[in-house]
């Protein structure tokens, strides 16, 4: 079996990928040749970690990254390929992240977390959407009020 072959199996078996068909002979961006009817597969969860794409940090978590200062400066959504890029981008994209802003204000705004075990290693479990391996126990402590 050819090691594209392979590849292949393991991101359909996954479910992990994504994909183009070339409909004429082309010349991707590196040099690479593709040929009518040829398939490019890439697999978002990986290039969400590579040091050639994000840097020498790729899989730290540090949102800083993306602020320049203090004001958020997005990356390309063909670079970032979570809701896809270009004609073909995730007509939810926008609703989520809206649901996303508005219930962490809420949660921030009442309580703070903290890990429950903070000597854990927190790991992933990657399946069509990235999972936490196992869960994670979080303390909410309820903020006091201020009294200025």
């Amino acid at each position: 079996m050819r090691t594209t072959d392979v590849i292949m199996l393991v991101t359909w078996f996954f479910g992990l990928k994504d994909g183009r068909c070339a409909e004429v002979d082309d010349i991707l961006p590196d040099g690479y040749r593709m040929k009518k009817g040829d398939g490019l597969y890439y697999m978002a969860y990986a290039m969400g970690r590579m040091p050639y794409i994000w840097g020498e940090d790729a899989e730290d978590f540090r949102p800083e990254r993306w602020l320049n200062n203090g004001v958020f400066q997005p990356e390309s959504p063909f670079k970032f390929i979570a809701f896809n890029a270009g004609p073909r981008i995730c007509l939810g994209k926008d609703f989520a992240y809206r649901q996303m802003k508005i219930v962490s204000i809420a949660l921030l705004r009442f309580f703070r977390f903290k890990l429950a075990d903070e000597t854990r290693k927190i790991t992933y479990r990657t399946m069509f959407t990235l999972h936490i391996d196992g869960s994670l126990h979080l303390r909410a402590i309820r903020r006091t009020k201020s009294r200025t």
